[in-house]
């Protein structure tokens, strides 16, 4: 691959539609383009419907209007699951707090982890919800938005597939069985900044630089910009957000297992300038199983000879080491370092554990 393909400026738009069209080999080419020089893109004319995207929309603006009394009772430290409301600058990427306010939910599953198990399937388990009478048919607009994203999500990965000469089904056997998956989300505001929250250089942390897990589909709720990804030569390169969208990018468990095909691009928030208004986004995370083993694919050889080389990179690579490893340890150690508060409450030892790594 020469040089001038891997300094991407900006994401490729990938229109849905042709995947379901005469185009569709179209649409695979494009994907495999992405997939092979960004990592990241945007996909117009997908298949949420728009009634759907316009509520949760509007219900992510008013989830942090709600009282703060009523956001502290389903803070996340009460949670094992680390699902709940997290306060400005709770959680942190790399040690720093994120400069974000935020809620976390996922499907709604129950806790099933006994005693002996291991310690990460503790992570799945039942929302904290806010009551109802705040706002009113929340919960069963965010439960079938996740049901929606999960079923989207499934379709894209056979996608995703297919572009690299993959049996469609390839990457269904990383997931857990649909029944028992518990895809996850966020709401999250970033506040805009003012002259006591400016950094050095102009700019401070929404979320620092990192890398998802597994697939990653984002909806920029409002026209305030802040995304960014860098480029393999390590430029910072903004995601404007456009109407009618998914921003998709790819993770580190289909970077491994496509054997470095499929790039897995750091990116990061900034918080607005000061004068604007704040930043709301929900990503929405399908989630690889924590059981699962990353054992690379079959991947033809003329594919392979056209992953990216070298990938410039500000995340931390000590979740990379452990996500390689381990998926289920990984996913929780990385909790604990995020959610300092919910790991000591209750996963005091492996807390423990961990501190004294550090």
């Amino acid at each position: 691959m020469e040089d001038n393909q891997l300094d991407f400026t900006s994401l490729p738009i990938l229109d849905y539609s042709l995947a379901h069209s005469l185009k569709k080999n179209e649409f695979l080419s494009q994907l495999r383009n992405a997939l092979f020089h960004v990592g990241f893109l945007y996909i117009k004319n997908h298949p949420i419907p728009k009634e759907l995207v316009t509520k949760i929309k509007s219900y992510s603006i008013q989830l942090f209007d709600l009282p703060t009394s009523e956001k502290l009772r389903i803070e996340i430290c009460n949670s094992p699951h680390f699902l709940g409301y997290s306060k400005l600058d709770a959680e942190k990427t790399q040690g720093i707090d994120d400069h974000r306010e935020q809620f976390d939910f996922g499907a709604e599953v129950p806790c099933t982890w006994k005693e002996g198990e291991p310690i990460y399937r503790r992570l799945k388990g039942p929302n904290q919800w806010p009551d109802e009478k705040y706002i009113p048919g929340f919960k069963e607009i965010l439960l079938e938005y996740i049901k929606r994203m999960s079923d989207f999500s499934l379709e894209f990965i056979q996608l995703i597939a297919s572009s690299l000469s993959l049996p469609p089904d390839s990457l269904n056997k990383f997931l857990d069985p649909y029944d028992k998956q518990m895809n996850r989300l966020k709401i999250v505001k970033y506040p805009p900044l003012n002259t006591l929250t400016l950094g050095s250089d102009g700019i401070v942390q929404g979320v620092g630089p990192h890398k998802d897990p597994w697939l990653t589909f984002l909806l920029q709720v409002n026209d305030v910009w802040g995304l960014q990804v860098q480029n393999h030569k390590g430029d910072w390169i903004d995601v404007p957000p456009i109407e009618g969208t998914f921003v998709v990018n790819i993770g580190l468990g289909i970077e491994a297992v496509t054997r470095g095909v499929a790039v897995a691009t750091t990116h990061r928030v900034i918080n607005p300038p000061p004068g604007l208004i704040p930043r709301i986004s929900i990503p929405f995370f399908q989630m690889i199983s924590y059981d699962t083993m990353l054992e690379p694919l079959d991947v033809p050889e003329d594919i392979i000879r056209q992953a990216p080389t070298s990938v410039v990179s500000d995340a931390d690579t000590v979740y990379h080491e452990r996500f390689y490893k381990n998926v289920g340890n990984a996913q929780i150690l990385n909790r604990l370092s995020s959610h300092p508060d919910a790991g000591k409450r209750h996963y005091p030892e492996l807390f423990a554990e961990l501190e004294n790594k550090n």
